[in-house]
C-alpha cells in the first residue's frame, strides 16, 4: 500500500509541475474555492493508481459517494493542497494521500515540490522523510515555545489562549506547511478552532504526528474519527505533549 501511495504522489507531481511552469486558467468551484487543470490531472492520476487496491476513495475534488461509510478501508486524498499558492506560484502546495481503517489513519504520504521532500508514515512503523536519497526517521522534540495558527481562520479564542500560554505564535497557510514546521522541529503546537475543516485537513497531520509520539485530539481529549461526516465541529489540537492538557484545560475554562 505504501509503495502504491508513493507512486501515485510522484506521478501526480511530475504532471502538475509541467502545468505549474507555464500559463493556466483558474476556475471557481461551487464552494467558491479556486481550482485549475492541475487539480483535475493530479486527482485522476492518483485515483488511477489507488484503484489498483480495490479500496474506495474519498477525494476533495470528487462528489462524495456515501457508500464509503460501510467500508473497512478508505483512501482519502487531497490532490493539490494549497490551490491559491499553486495559482500564485508561491510553491506552498503539496500532494497528500492517506489510508484509514475503521476510522483510524494507518498510512500517509505527502510530497512537497518546493523542497523535493517525501514524508510518509505507517501505523506502528514510525514517520520518515525521504530527501536527497536519504531516509530520515522523524521524532518528537521537547521544545515548546512556538504555536502555529491558521492565517485564514484564526479566532479570538485562539489569540487569547496563546497570550495566556506565553507562546510565540506563527501564522501559516496550508496543512503541509504546518506539518513541515512541526516535523522539522520549527514549531511544537498547533490549534485550529475553525469549525468546518474537513477530513483531508486533519487526517494526514494525525498519523505523521502520532507516529512520532505527538498528541492529536479534539477539544474534549477525544481521538479524531475518519470515514464519517466530512465536517468536524469540535476543533483540533496538535502538540508534542508538553502543553496539551494545559491548552485543553484553558479552552474548557474559556468556553464554560
Amino acid at each position: 500500500m505504501l509503495e502504491i501511495a508513493k507512486n501515485a504522489a510522484l506521478n501526480a507531481w511530475k504532471e502538475i509541475m509541467k502545468i505549474y511552469s507555464g500559463e493556466f486558467d483558474t476556475e471557481i468551484k461551487e464552494d467558491n474555492s479556486p481550482m485549475t487543470i492541475a487539480d483535475r490531472i493530479a486527482n485522476e492520476l492518483i485515483i488511477k493508481e489507488l484503484e489498483k487496491t480495490n479500496i474506495k476513495i474519498l477525494s476533495e475534488e470528487n462528489k462524495d459517494n456515501l457508500e464509503r461509510l460501510n467500508s473497512e478501508y478508505l483512501w482519502i486524498i487531497d490532490p493539490l493542497d494549497g490551490h491559491k499558492d499553486f495559482i500564485n506560484k508561491t510553491w506552498e502546495f503539496s500532494i497528500m494521500i492517506w489510508l484509514v481503517k475503521n476510522g483510524v489513519p494507518i498510512l500517509w504520504v505527502v510530497y512537497v515540490p518546493e523542497t523535493n521532500k517525501l514524508y510518509y508514515a505507517e501505523k506502528w512503523k514510525w514517520t520518515y522523510l525521504e530527501y536527497e536519497w536519504k531516509k530520515i526517521k522523524l521524532k518528537i522534540n521537547k521544545n515548546n515555545n512556538i504555536i502555529l495558527i491558521s492565517r485564514n481562520h484564526t479566532t479570538n479564542i485562539e489569540l487569547k489562549l496563546i497570550d495566556k500560554l506565553w507562546l510565540e505564535s506563527k501564522l501559516c497557510w496550508s496543512s503541509w506547511i504546518k506539518l513541515w514546521l512541526i516535523a522539522e522541529w520549527k514549531a511544537w503546537n498547533y490549534i485550529n478552532l475553525y469549525r468546518t475543516f474537513s477530513e483531508w485537513d486533519t487526517c494526514a497531520p494525525e498519523i505523521i504526528l502520532t507516529e512520532a509520539w505527538w498528541k492529536v485530539t479534539d477539544a474534549q481529549w477525544n481521538n479524531l474519527i475518519y470515514n464519517k461526516k466530512l465536517n468536524y465541529h469540535n476543533w483540533c489540537i496538535w502538540t508534542n505533549g508538553i502543553s496539551h492538557d494545559e491548552i485543553l484545560n484553558k479552552l474548557k475554562i474559556n468556553n464554560d
